[in-house]
């Protein structure tokens, strides 16, 4: 989903920023790059947000809101929600790695 999309509060997890490539080296200053931890903190009024970045606050404008996807994420990391596909290894009743893992 987009961070329009996406809920306050929730943490998320980038996993797109598909600003023009003249403005992507600033994302990246900014500490918007795939893979980065990030929630929205705020709405604007015109579809601007302001995200928590590493305990820092970024305002994002509407269209790079709609450009930048993220994924809803648990306190472990891992993708929730639907369609949420994660490689987390297996655990048995014993709490052993079952399958590949071991």
């Amino acid at each position: 989903m987009t961070l329009a999309e996406c809920p306050v509060r929730a943490p998320l997890r980038l996993t797109r920023v598909g600003v023009p490539r003249r403005n992507l080296l600033r994302m990246q200053e900014l500490g918007l790059r795939v893979g980065a931890h990030v929630s929205v903190v705020q709405r604007g009024a015109f579809g601007g947000l302001v995200l928590n970045v590493a305990g820092s606050r970024v305002a994002v404008d509407h269209r790079s809101a709609r450009v930048i996807e993220a994924d809803v994420i648990n306190d472990a990391g891992v993708p929730v929600g639907p369609g949420a596909v994660c490689a987390v290894p297996e655990y048995d009743a014993v709490g052993g790695q079952t399958g590949d893992g071991e």
